[in-house]
């Protein structure tokens, strides 16, 4: 479900409000659980947000020198 909701929102097929969602996910401590407290409880509050940023960016990596001026050689890795 990650893997769809980040495609959708980078091919503008869905919104990114879905960005704002937190995923709990259950990690056990032991072997073969059956009580809650043998759970830890994992927070994925900002997954959609950091790999869709993340693909964006590498995917506007390759225009940037193109942009970018060379005044604002900050923002170009080489420059």
């Amino acid at each position: 479900s990650v893997i769809k909701g980040v495609l959708g929102i980078v091919q503008g097929q869905e919104s990114a409000t879905c960005i704002n969602y937190t995923i709990l996910a259950l990690i056990p401590k032991v072997t073969n659980p059956s009580l809650l407290s043998q759970f830890r409880p994992i927070s994925l509050c900002n997954v959609f947000c950091k790999i869709s940023s993340k693909i964006i960016t590498n995917h506007l990596k390759f225009i940037l020198p193109d942009i970018i001026s060379e005044e604002k050689s900050a923002f170009i890795p080489g420059r």
